[in-house]
């Protein structure tokens, strides 16, 4: 979502949930614009649309009011609402989501510079703000040097479904207190550089947010059967102006997965336009993007053919804009996987049957007849996604998606020869560790060949003048 929607939802959440009753201000701009390190113009586009939609009245004298009198019955109804078709998503959400946060959390905070620290510290302590302002703004500050949009969007995503709205009721059991909560006692252990204690206070407090949900879910909401629990979801191209991406994204699937191969026609952009339900001219942009990452190519009056996938470097075009964002969440896509491959593989290779592991095995063997090593990482994360909990499988899913930008980066250690001999070794010994059961040497070992190789992308990607390369923190 963008900004300007995620601070509409937190602030109608918390009207609806009580937060903020009949009467009561709403922060201004300048102090909203301060919790969620927004513009002005950001907040008042959310402010405008709380006016819109009825939640609030602005004024120049008073400010911006809250518009609507729940009563404490409309309130718990509204609670209910939310949470009860939630119930079994939620859990479980708060089971896994340790899983993608953990490392990352516990990275930003060792990195942080001391000035953050004392900004989240501070933030611990401040009792007349509402929580749900609080942790908005430790989110960014936590997350935001870290230089990838990507994974901050996520974050924002999971606290939008999660955190948010359960702060945001009066009996969620988890008001920090005078103490400062348990973020107070992490920055100390982050300050001191105690990176094992603090690598526990951070599992400790994914406990104690699922025992605080249980107790919740337990004491206020009465059970529901619903048909369709309502699950977490993240999209990164949901909009009608970037369903080109989507499609074209599609279609990268489909050359990877041998549908079309080298030499091949892609069906006429009628065809496809009919078979994604998409206009026209939606198909012939996303025709044209792959136009420029070098995947194929148009021949006026032939149609589209697939170019073979060494070819693509040389025909990709690096200084298109739009290629060069593409790029960018590819890069920003391996980061995420970076911080938490490694917790998510142990993960899913524990849950996993003898048959599974055979199975993957056989798929990494697979591979190496291939004769294309570097796919040995796209089979990790399938196997990852597909026996790991809800909430990793989506967020695998869409971000495994994202490394098919980097289709023209195929050649990015030397031609094909070189390619396999950088990643035979990495071929070579997680298949040995599933053939002994070594869970944690293989996840280790992905962990670092999947940091190893973000490290190339950035310079790769710098090499080639992309700035927001640059600034993306590689976890140690």
């Amino acid at each position: 979502m963008e900004l300007q929607q995620i601070i509409f939802h937190i602030i109608e959440t918390q009207i609806k949930f009580g937060g903020h009753r009949y009467g009561d201000q709403l922060p201004t701009l300048r102090e909203a614009s301060s919790y969620f390190l927004a513009s002005l113009d950001t907040v008042r586009l959310a402010y405008l649309r709380l006016k819109r939609e009825g939640y609030i009245s602005i004024s120049t004298c008073v400010g911006a009011t809250v518009n609507v009198d729940y009563s404490d019955e409309e309130i718990r109804r509204h609670i209910q609402r939310y949470f009860g078709p939630r119930r079994e998503p939620l859990l479980s959400f708060a089971q896994s989501v340790g899983l993608l946060a953990n490392r990352v959390q516990w990275y930003a905070l060792m990195s942080a510079a001391p000035e953050t620290l004392d900004e989240l510290e501070d933030l611990c302590f401040r009792q007349d703000e509402a929580p749900v302002y609080r942790m908005s703004r430790q989110l960014q500050l936590l997350y935001a040097p870290l230089g990838n949009e990507l994974l901050l969007r996520l974050f924002w995503q999971m606290f939008l479904y999660f955190q948010g709205p359960f702060v945001s009721t009066a009996r969620n059991g988890m008001i920090p207190g005078k103490a400062g909560g348990p973020l107070s006692e992490m920055i100390r252990l982050a300050r001191k550089k105690d990176g094992e204690a603090l690598w526990e206070a951070g599992q400790a407090g994914v406990l104690r947010y699922q025992a605080a949900l249980n107790r919740f879910f337990d004491q206020n909401i009465t059970p529901e059967t619903v048909d369709e629990p309502v699950g977490f979801t993240w999209g990164i191209y949901k909009k009608t102006s970037q369903l080109c991406y989507s499609i074209c994204m599609d279609l990268l699937l489909d050359i990877h997965n041998g549908v079309y191969q080298d030499g091949d026609f892609l069906p006429p952009p009628q065809q496809l336009a009919h078979e994604k339900q998409a206009g026209l001219n939606t198909v012939r942009r996303a025709i044209g993007l792959l136009n420029k990452l070098g995947a194929v190519r148009s021949l006026n009056g032939v149609g589209t053919q697939v170019l073979p996938p060494v070819d693509s470097a040389k025909n990709c075009d690096f200084e298109d804009p739009v290629i060069r964002r593409r790029l960018v969440d590819f890069l920003q896509s391996f980061h995420i996987l970076a911080f938490s491959c490694r917790t998510c593989a142990q993960a899913a290779l524990n849950s996993m049957s003898e048959k599974d592991i055979l199975q993957l095995i056989q798929r990494l063997d697979q591979t190496r007849q291939s004769g294309v090593y570097e796919n040995l990482m796209y089979v990790c994360y399938d196997t990852i996604a597909l026996h790991s909990a809800p909430l990793v499988r989506t967020v695998y899913g869409e971000v495994t998606r994202q490394l098919f930008w980097g289709y023209p980066l195929r050649e990015m250690h030397g031609d094909r020869p070189h390619a396999n001999a950088y990643f035979l070794p990495y071929l070579d010994f997680l298949r040995d560790c599933l053939v002994r059961r070594d869970v944690n040497g293989f996840s280790l070992l992905l962990e670092k060949l999947h940091t190893d190789e973000t490290a190339c992308i950035i310079r790769y990607l710098s090499g080639l003048g992309i700035r927001e390369a640059a600034s993306i923190i590689i976890p140690e």
